[in-house]
């Protein structure tokens, strides 16, 4: 009777230890549910009650985790449609309108920085691709001041259009911007300046008026001209 009982007691202690090694590896579903009632049947239910306290607590985890991760894709999210307002933003405060045949204007407003020059100088190369205009007016009368970066990007512009075969004109140069080019030392020499639009747009005017006039003509050319 004696080892029947040991026995018993072992086969309940290695069920205990069964459910336990069971919950440690996810199985949150185990119990002991013993129906002896003895001064093991204690330590039986006390262990059930700590697996299901544990149960509830993972659940409540989960449900926080899953709260927080679908805050985290909304903020996410939400980030994404600033980064693209912004990027809409920045393109329509950079744009560049044909305004005369062969000449392409890019009105500038407002504190340039590095990311809004660079938006600014693909918007240009794209319609100047785009036009085959072969001169550009870069007017920045609405500049309140421009920095060495901003200034070098000018610069990047007017040569990454050269190399498209157009020459930028920059107008709308203020005094106080002017100083400040100076005393930085930034050499505008190589590129074309005047003081407003309306100078560069005579300017501008006049060069694809040049343009025109020096085309060679055949006499073929004529003979076509005077058909249209």
């Amino acid at each position: 009777m004696m080892n029947d009982t040991k026995k018993d007691l072992k086969n309940r202690i290695n069920h205990i230890e069964d459910v336990l090694a069971s919950v440690a590896a996810g199985d949150m579903e185990a119990r002991i549910n013993s129906e002896i009632e003895d001064d093991l049947s204690g330590i039986e239910a006390a262990i059930d009650l700590l697996i299901e306290d544990l149960t509830d607590e993972l659940k409540k985890r989960e449900v926080m985790q899953r709260e927080v991760e679908d805050k985290l894709a909304k903020i996410q999210e939400q980030q994404k449609t600033i980064l693209q307002q912004q990027q809409d933003l920045l393109e329509l405060s950079s744009p560049v309108s044909k305004v005369w045949d062969n000449v392409l204007i890019l009105p500038v407003i407002g504190t340039l920085d590095s990311q809004r020059t660079q938006v600014m100088m693909e918007n240009l190369l794209e319609k100047i691709v785009e036009t085959g205009c072969t001169v550009a007016i870069l007017d920045i009368t609405g500049v309140p001041t421009v920095d060495t970066q901003v200034a070098n990007h000018l610069l990047k512009t007017v040569t990454s259009a050269r190399l498209l075969g157009a020459e930028c004109i920059i107008s709308g140069i203020s005094p106080a911007i002017a100083q400040t080019i100076v005393h930085l030392g930034i050499d505008l020499s190589s590129i074309r300046t005047k003081a407003t639009l309306q100078d560069a747009m005579i300017f501008a005017m006049k060069q694809n008026k040049r343009s025109e006039d020096s085309r060679p003509h055949s006499r073929f050319a004529d003979a076509d001209e005077k058909n249209e």
